[in-house]
């Protein structure tokens, strides 16, 4: 680790052999240009008080009971640049804008640090930070970063400067204009169809984590453009489909599970009808498939087939669609004037399917709660419960009794129930040890623990 002297002797060296112009920073009110050099990484010294570590550097010092300006004072000490680094490289891996995974693929510095004279790092901790931990970890790809450029500050400044160079730098709000999704698809699209250029490069480039999700938001694109082209006649009005992305990634990861043929021509048409729908009082797409998976997942297959005996298409009695009325109800779902309408009956339909699923699905959620309720009280010693908590089962347990006694009353070949002391002796049989072991009769117990 450098002291700020030697710092200042690499730097004045550095500007009298090799400055170079081009590097601008708002000094003083006004854009001035600043020289840049390259410098060794040890060098530069992590800046004390640094904007963005103001809180996580108090809750440091507070616990070390050592106040901040003697630590600041130490900024040449071994120890304070391990526990500046120690904060920083935390801070660069934060993933809401994670300056580490940018360097860790890059592997390259794209712009210089700002440092004083004498080696204060003012813009760029984090990211001298992410660099010294990379180049440690494989100095071999990341060699490149043994060198850093630096761009270095008037010789007049003062502290004064550096809060406002700072403040400038790192506050001043975002002024570029990101891509929208639909203009980052379409660049995508003609890197790779018109550009021919390489996939791995446009993956890079991208940071996309394989070919995979490059074809992914290719197809999104390309939905919507159908949509724009097929259902609304309005083909490259890309204005009316810019809010809509939630809608066709979902859409689109939805009909990417369904096979070709069949019901999925008909989805992606009753897909499109919902996103012309949406913004109509009660219509959420989001909330329905082909938007979210299907629940119940027959649904796809159903859905269609009652919306067709809804409309007249095929007879109430009807147990499938055949090529033609498949035909007939596309034709009926590709008129967007339909759409709010289609969507609030097909959205009927779905919470109907829904409902009709859980009424079947309750018999069975019925015995698997009776079960553990009844393998609970097997467990639990009556002396534990409360004269309250007798009460309150006792009165829960005589209702179910009531519901036994309905369900079977009526049904002479439902097997007869079978009374708590055959279920024991049952088990007595079955498994003497574990009846014994499991007993909440204390002799038993003991005999169980003890069997051999």
């Amino acid at each position: 680790m450098t002291s700020r002297q030697q710092a200042a002797s690499h730097i004045a060296a550095a500007l009298k052999e090799e400055a170079r112009g081009g590097s601008f920073v708002l000094f003083r009110g006004q854009y001035r240009e600043l020289p840049v050099v390259a410098l060794p990484i040890e060098v530069p010294l992590y800046r004390p008080e640094n904007g963005r570590l103001i809180s996580q550097l108090r809750r440091y010092l507070h616990e070390q009971g050592e106040e901040e300006r003697a630590f600041a004072e130490r900024i040449e000490s071994p120890d304070v640049q391990q526990v500046l680094h120690a904060l920083l490289i935390r801070l660069a891996r934060d993933e809401r804008g994670s300056i580490y995974a940018e360097l860790r693929d890059q592997a390259q510095q794209t712009e210089p640090l700002l440092m004083t004279r004498d080696g204060v790092v003012v813009n760029g901790n984090r990211r001298l930070a992410a660099m010294r931990t990379l180049l440690g970890e494989n100095g071999e790809r990341y060699a490149s970063f043994s060198t850093l450029r630096v761009a270095v500050m008037p010789e007049e400044t003062t502290p004064e400067d550096i809060e406002y160079v700072e403040s400038a730098l790192q506050l001043a709000p975002e002024v570029k204009l990101p891509y929208t999704w639909t203009n980052r698809r379409l660049k995508l699209r003609r890197q790779r169809d018109t550009l021919k250029l390489p996939v791995a490069r446009i993956l890079e480039s991208y940071r996309l984590p394989d070919e995979e999700s490059l074809k992914r938001e290719l197809e999104e694109i390309e939905l919507a453009e159908a949509w724009l082209r097929d259902y609304r006649g309005e083909p490259g009005d890309y204005g009316q489909i810019e809010e809509c992305e939630e809608l066709f990634i979902a859409l689109n990861a939805q009909l990417r599970t369904m096979k070709e043929g069949g019901s999925k021509a008909l989805w992606r048409l009753i897909g499109f009808a919902m996103i012309q729908a949406r913004g109509a009082r009660g219509v959420n797409p989001l909330g329905y498939f082909p938007f979210t998976a299907p629940r119940p997942v027959q649904a796809p297959e159903q859905a269609p087939l009652r919306l067709a005996q809804s409309r007249a298409i095929v007879d109430a009695e009807a147990e499938s669609l055949d090529e033609g009325q498949r035909a007939s109800l596309e034709r009926l779902l590709s008129q967007p004037a339909e759409a709010t309408e289609l969507t609030r009956e097909i959205t009927d339909i779905l919470d109907q399917l829904r409902i009709e699923a859980n009424y079947h699905e309750m018999p069975g959620r019925l015995l698997q709660h009776v079960q553990q309720a009844r393998k609970l009280a097997e467990k639990i010693e009556a002396e534990r419960l409360t004269a309250e908590q007798k009460a309150q089962i006792g009165s829960e347990l005589a209702a179910i009794g009531y519901h036994s006694r309905r369900f079977l009353e009526d049904d002479r070949e439902a097997p007869p129930p079978v009374s708590p002391a055959r279920r024991k002796w049952r088990k007595l049989r079955e498994d003497p040890q574990r009846f014994c072991r499991d007993s909440s009769n204390p002799v038993l117990r003991w005999l169980g623990e003890r069997w051999r």
